[in-house]
């Protein structure tokens, strides 16, 4: 009987130094790119949570408050490599914190998407609510500069360096329609934000965009009897675009299918 344990003991051994000392395999070798995406617990924020999870990303998703993210723990449940920080866009000081967190963590594609409209009947003419002009501008614009401040060196020390910003097509000045006194101008502060940061930072080679995703059936334009695509369309062909996005790109704004929209 002993004879028999110390043989299993040494052929137990034998198999632990071979596993240690074992060359590691191109899963193992292979570096997992890395996404941050605030606004992650519904509409296209969720979406882009889910599609970079089942592509293998480690995603790093951000939202007010985690604990009624119910979607989003459902999907971290699903992919391990999802990660929920709690994260108000607002709060520059907690944007800092999580920054200093993640301080030697690589983000390859950083994806400003937290956003808000103003509600569609508040920015009309003659009833435009201004009290809440400043959340928006603060919100779409303000937050998304700081958010870039903050993770400028996280994005730099990644692989593909990239920052995506989810803008619209009624921030275009040339495109413009009428209405929307608040959401236009505030996503249209944004471009001009974008555009300078990417004129500051391409000699980093960080790659700076602008996506209008399209009109996307989500709970923020359910009130629109206009037509409208899925987050699932809008996402997979918004991945697709940020994985082309080149540094030539940098700076524009480019519809989730690839056309460059004007100023």
């Amino acid at each position: 009987m002993g004879r028999l344990f110390v043989l299993a003991f040494g052929i137990l051994h034998a198999v632990l130094v071979l596993i240690t000392y074992a060359p590691a395999t191109e899963a193992q070798t292979t570096d997992i790119p890395t996404v941050l995406i605030t606004g992650a617990n519904r509409g296209i924020g969720l979406e882009f949570a889910r599609q970079y999870g089942a592509k293998g990303w480690k995603v790093i998703a951000t939202c007010r408050k985690p604990e009624s993210a119910n979607d989003l723990i459902a999907l971290a449940a699903k992919y391990p490599d999802i990660l929920i920080e709690e994260l108000d866009v607002l709060d520059h000081e907690r944007i800092d914190e999580l920054a200093e967190k993640y301080k030697d963590v690589p983000i390859d594609v950083l994806i400003n998407n937290a956003g808000i409209s103003g509600g569609y009947d508040n920015q009309n003419f003659g009833t435009i609510k201004y009290e809440i002009f400043d959340q928006v501008m603060s919100t779409n614009f303000i937050s998304p500069l700081k958010m870039a401040e903050a993770f400028i060196e996280h994005v730099a020390a990644s692989d593909q360096k990239k920052i995506i910003n989810i803008s619209s097509m009624p921030s275009s000045i040339a495109l413009t329609s009428g209405r929307l006194y608040i959401d236009r101008p505030s996503k249209t502060a944004l471009n001009m934000v974008i555009r300078t940061l990417s004129i500051d930072v391409a000699h980093r080679g960080i790659i700076v965009g602008l996506i209008a995703p399209g009109l996307v059936d989500t709970d923020l334009t359910q009130s629109l009897d206009i037509p409208k695509i899925s987050p699932e369309q809008s996402v997979s062909a918004s991945i697709e675009l940020i994985g082309n996005y080149t540094l030539e790109m940098s700076g524009s704004l480019i519809q989730h299918t690839g056309e460059r929209l004007p100023w």
